[in-house]
């Protein structure tokens, strides 16, 4: 089994060119919408050019894309193979990240609207979740990104 995990969601009615979707997240205490125009990269690569990555100690994400395509870079240093790619659309269900998961994400061209249900646990703090941890500060991270092969997947298709 693979350490990278997604939520599929459940279709509970269908009409002509309408779907309905069950897309709760049990746990889910809190709703972010993350829209990207075009395509951006989230958080950005630092002043040097170094790839930034946000890493949460007190939060899981549920990651769903709603409109366009989505990629996420993911490190965590606790798996079998701690590097992965991991592409979205709205069809792949939500992407899981676990807490002390390094995690950036790019859209594609046409940019992109991800709901993130995300699970909240005591001690969070989005001063300092959401404060981008930069490859060239982080010596374990940037071996990683340097030396790994990641894991490539595509969730939907």
């Amino acid at each position: 089994m693979s350490d990278v995990q997604y939520k599929k969601h459940r279709v509970f009615r269908e009409t002509p060119d309408v779907i309905f979707y069950d897309i709760s997240v049990e746990n889910s205490n809190a709703s972010d919408l993350v829209v990207h125009e075009g395509t951006a990269i989230s958080p950005p690569d630092d002043m040097v050019g170094a790839k930034q990555f946000y890493i949460h100690y007190h939060q899981t994400d549920n990651n769903r894309v709603l409109q366009g395509e989505r990629t996420f870079e993911l490190v965590n240093f606790e798996w079998k193979y701690p590097y992965h790619i991991v592409s979205l659309t709205r069809t792949s269900g939500a992407l899981v990240i676990p807490p002390k998961t390094y995690h950036r994400s790019i859209s594609g061209e046409q940019g992109s609207i991800v709901i993130n249900q995300a699970i909240r646990t005591e001690g969070f703090d989005p001063e300092s979740e959401f404060q981008p941890v930069s490859a060239a500060q982080e010596p374990e991270l940037y071996r990683v990104l340097m030396h790994e092969k990641p894991v490539e997947h595509t969730l939907g298709d």
